[in-house]
């Protein structure tokens, strides 16, 4: 039987720190992935609800419970603690409808703060002929 040396184990401290940044690593792009879907969850949302309040007949109150329904109503987009801090504000600026939608995101990893945003979409408002 060979005998082994020193080098026998593989569990050395860079393995163990190797891994430990390539999870870090792979939980913050997760992160980031997460964080573009509800960007692009939020704007469908406040275009939607733009758009279903300009009609003829609608108002801002309509835009606002159409945009918050399609992210966190039954079948929602945004459901769970990741559409939680999303507010959404519908009001009319001249021929426009606009709803904003304000919030931040949470880092699921600590140390880095919240990212804020901002998201606004727009339609025009249908006119009696």
């Amino acid at each position: 039987m060979p005998r082994r040396g020193r080098e026998s184990g593989f569990a050395t401290v860079q393995w163990v720190i190797m891994i430990t940044f390539a999870m870090g690593l792979l939980v913050m792009i997760t992160n980031v992935v997460a964080m573009q879907y509800a960007r692009g969850a939020i704007r469908a949302a406040v275009d939607e609800g733009s758009r279903f309040g300009s009609v003829l007949g609608r108002d801002e109150v309509d835009c606002e419970t159409r945009a918050m329904n399609m992210l966190r109503g039954e079948g929602g987009l945004l459901r769970g603690s990741i559409g939680d801090d999303v507010d959404v504000d519908c009001v009319v600026d001249g021929e426009l409808l606009r709803a904003t939608a304000t919030g931040t995101f949470d880092w699921w990893a600590g140390g880095i703060g919240p990212f804020p945003y901002t998201i606004e979409g727009e339609a025009v408002i249908e006119e009696a002929p």
